[in-house]
């Protein structure tokens, strides 16, 4: 439990301080945002600081591993040791890394280019499924098993189909997410508190494993877990101060790849898939709004939205920024805590 503090503590403090530093040097770049030529109520944020993600994952990476650090010993007194590390668990943040790395390409050619067009679309898809398959690769060496869980106790043999709606499932989420992050502190501030579901989940497993270890790789059922995603919670939340509306610094898509990917990689570590339609029911839910407007105005040549993803057009509607995310905050945490309720049933229902 110490640990889980120390991640989440280390994570926010080295954030906070070094996104301040990169705030003042991408502005001496010139490492702005472009911004969407239809998006002219957005023209007073052309120019703000943009891939601030980079913070969020080193945060992450030093909150995680310097709560490995061990200063002092019952009995021994004061002595500096790195504890052991679970390479299993760190590959989940390495695996995220990777597709940041997709981000940042797509903002380095923004960035470069001046305009909001980075990477085809395509060229884009392409790297985000490479990636996927690489993650899916990764837990089908750790376990082959073809179940797809709803929750940890509940499940459906769907053979090799398993491993295809996870690809797609990692690749749906980063991209929902990516569309999620065009308002000041939406993302960062509604991925705070869903990481924040799942570090409870995490932690219950770790605490009953005499249940879910029939369900999930053993080396998932660990504190370890909780500490990784204490860190990243930790990195979003610090990320948050500065991403505030009117924010100093936008994560780009190094940022929101980055969280887009490691959220169906601690469910489908834990055994929960399911859940990820209430921790990222905002994200998806900005997702579908594109896809119900384009299948619109293909087949029916009217639009439903004034303009998609969805805060768009409820800031078209006049809506002021903030309140439309707070409210969308409030959405996404009622649905966390509709998960979490889900989560403690398959519990009660079975686990006992």
């Amino acid at each position: 439990m110490i640990a889980v503090i120390v991640a989440g503590g280390i994570s926010f403090l080295f954030v906070i301080f070094s996104t301040s530093i990169g705030v003042s040097y991408f502005r001496s770049r010139n490492i702005g945002q472009p911004i969407r030529e239809e998006l002219n109520f957005h023209e007073h944020k052309k120019g703000t600081p943009t891939m601030g993600g980079v913070f969020i994952i080193f945060g992450s990476y030093v909150g995680f591993i310097l709560s490995h650090i061990n200063f002092w010993t019952i009995g021994k007194g004061f002595k500096v040791e790195l504890l052991s590390i679970n390479t299993e668990i760190l590959t989940l943040l390495i695996l995220g890394t990777f597709m940041a790395l997709v981000g940042f390409l797509d903002d380095y050619l923004k960035v470069k280019k001046s305009r909001n067009l980075g990477l085809k679309a395509t060229n884009k898809f392409i790297l985000q499924t490479f990636v996927a398959v690489i993650a899916c690769y990764y837990f089908y060496l750790l376990d082959d098993s073809s179940t797809f869980y709803l929750f940890s106790g509940f499940g459906f043999d769907v053979g090799l189909f398993k491993w295809l709606i996870m690809v797609f499932i990692i690749v749906g989420i980063t991209n929902a997410v990516n569309l999620t992050d065009g308002l000041d502190g939406l993302v960062a501030g509604s991925a705070s508190v869903s990481f924040g579901g799942l570090l409870i989940i995490t932690f219950w497993i770790f605490r009953h494993p005499e249940y879910y270890s029939n369900f999930i790789n053993p080396v998932f059922v660990s504190p370890e877990l909780s500490v990784l995603i204490s860190s990243i919670a930790g990195s979003c939340l610090a990320f948050l101060w500065w991403n505030t509306n009117p924010a100093k610094i936008i994560m780009g898509d190094i940022g929101s790849q980055f969280i887009g990917a490691m959220f169906p990689l601690i469910l489908f570590a834990v055994g929960a898939d399911g859940l990820i339609l209430f921790f990222c029911f905002l994200y998806v839910l900005e997702a579908m709004s594109v896809i119900i407007q384009v299948i619109s105005f293909k087949y029916r040549g009217k639009r439903i939205f004034k303009m998609t993803p969805i805060h768009h057009h409820f800031e078209m509607s006049n809506w002021a920024e903030t309140t439309i995310i707070v409210r969308f905050w409030i959405i996404n945490g009622i649905f966390i805590v509709i998960g979490l309720g889900l989560f403690y049933g398959d519990w009660v229902l079975f686990g006992n």
